[in-house]
C-alpha cells in the first residue's frame, strides 16, 4: 500500500546556495530551504490526492488559503487535525485494506462492495481542507523564516512531477541534497519547540503561583506540607482512605486555572475506581482528607500534578489544577492469597 500522507518535515538551514532553470534564482540558503519545503509540499499534493478521490484543485487551494491565513495555534486546526486523523483510521484506511483485497482476489465479485470513503461528515470537501492544511502547516509554522517566493516556486516544480523516482529531473535541488537538509530540520524545529515549552513552562509557573496564593487565601481553604490546597465542601459520614493501595470510587471535574474543564466523569455519566497509587500525588494525597460521601475540592500545584510535562493539549507544562471531587466508596486492596 502506498504511503497517503507525505510527512513535510519542519525547516532548518543546511545546504549553500543552489541555482540551475527557470524560476527565481536560489541566492542563499533560505531561499534554497524555501524552495525545498514548497518543493515537499508540491509533491504531497501530487502524489496524495488520486487514492483519496480528491480533486487536486482543491487540496491546493487550501494549502495556498493556509499559508496566506492559516494559524496553527488556533482550537480550529487542532480540532480538524484531529478529524482528519480519525478519517484517516475510520474511513481510508478499511478502503484501502478493502480495495487491497479486491485487486488481490481471483473473484473479485464475489467481495463484499467497497465502502465509502466519503460521508456527511468526512466529505470531500472537508478531507481536501484538512489535507491542505497539514501540508501548509510547516510552512505556516516558519513563515517568517521562509521566502515564501521560493516555496511557490518550489511547490510549482513539485506538482510538474510526474514520476516520483525520477523527481531530480525536475526539481532544481536534488533528493540527495533533501535528505541531510530535513534532518538538520527536524533537529532546529526540536530545539525550536523545546525553547517554547520552556518559555511556556516558565510563564504557566509564574501565574500558576499567582493563582495558588489567592486560592489560600479563601475561606476554608488548608493547605497540607506538600502545598496541596483542599477545601472540605460537603462532610461524608463514612470511611477514609489511608493506604497508597486503597481503591477508590469517585465522581470528580478537573478545571485549569481558567476555570476550562478538561475532564470530568459527570458529563461522561460514570464514576472511576482507581488505586491511588495509580494516579497523581496530589490526587493520592488529597484523596485520604475526606469521607465517604463527602465531596472535597482540590488545588494542585504541578509538582503535585503532570509537573514539567504536561498532559497533552489540555494541560500545559507547570499548569496548577483544580479538581472537585465526590468520594462514593473506599475499598482496600484485595490481599494475595
Amino acid at each position: 500500500m502506498k504511503k497517503v500522507f507525505f510527512a513535510v518535515a519542519a525547516v532548518a538551514f543546511a545546504i549553500g546556495s543552489t541555482a540551475c532553470g527557470g524560476g527565481p534564482r536560489m541566492e542563499n540558503q533560505k531561499d534554497s530551504l524555501s524552495y525545498c519545503i514548497g518543493a515537499n509540499v508540491g509533491l504531497s499534493v501530487k502524489f496524495s490526492v488520486e487514492e483519496l478521490q480528491l480533486d487536486q484543485a482543491d487540496v491546493l487551494a487550501s494549502v495556498k488559503e493556509f499559508i496566506a491565513n492559516g494559524d496553527i495555534n488556533s482550537d480550529e486546526f487542532m480540532n480538524n487535525m484531529q478529524q482528519l486523523q480519525m478519517f484517516q483510521f475510520n474511513k481510508f484506511m478499511p478502503y484501502m485494506y478493502a480495495a487491497e483485497a479486491h485487486k488481490n482476489s481471483e473473484r473479485p465479485d464475489t467481495l463484499p462492495a467497497l465502502p465509502q470513503l466519503y460521508d456527511e461528515t468526512y466529505t470531500r470537501e472537508n478531507v481536501s481542507r484538512w489535507i491542505g492544511q497539514t501540508m501548509a502547516g510547516n510552512v505556516v509554522a516558519l513563515k517568517e523564516e521562509l521566502n515564501l517566493d521560493q516555496v511557490e516556486h518550489g511547490m510549482q516544480d513539485g506538482l510538474k512531477v510526474e514520476d516520483i523516482e525520477k523527481m531530480d529531473e525536475v526539481l532544481k535541488i536534488t533528493q540527495e541534497q533533501m535528505n541531510p537538509l530535513f534532518e538538520a530540520m527536524d533537529k532546529k524545529m526540536r530545539e525550536k519547540a523545546e525553547a517554547e515549552l520552556k518559555s511556556i513552562a516558565e510563564t504557566n509557573a509564574k501565574a500558576s503561583a499567582e493563582w495558588l496564593a489567592e486560592v489560600e487565601k479563601q475561606e476554608g481553604v488548608q493547605k497540607t506540607e506538600s502545598g496541596l490546597l483542599y477545601r472540605i465542601d460537603r462532610e461524608g459520614k463514612g470511611k477514609r482512605a489511608t493506604k497508597d493501595e486503597d481503591i477508590v470510587k469517585v465522581d470528580y471535574e478537573g478545571r485549569t486555572r481558567e476555570g476550562r474543564i478538561f475532564d470530568s466523569s459527570y458529563e461522561r455519566g460514570q464514576a472511576i475506581e482507581f488505586p491511588l497509587n495509580g494516579v497523581i500525588k496530589g490526587w493520592t494525597e488529597g484523596m485520604k482528607l475526606v469521607k465517604t460521601g463527602g465531596q472535597i475540592t482540590l488545588w494542585i500545584p504541578a509538582e503535585l500534578a503532570y509537573g514539567e510535562r504536561g498532559a497533552g493539549q489540555d494541560i500545559g507544562p507547570n499548569e496548577a489544577l483544580e479538581f472537585t471531587v465526590e468520594l462514593h466508596e473506599v475499598n482496600p486492596k484485595a490481599k494475595k492469597k
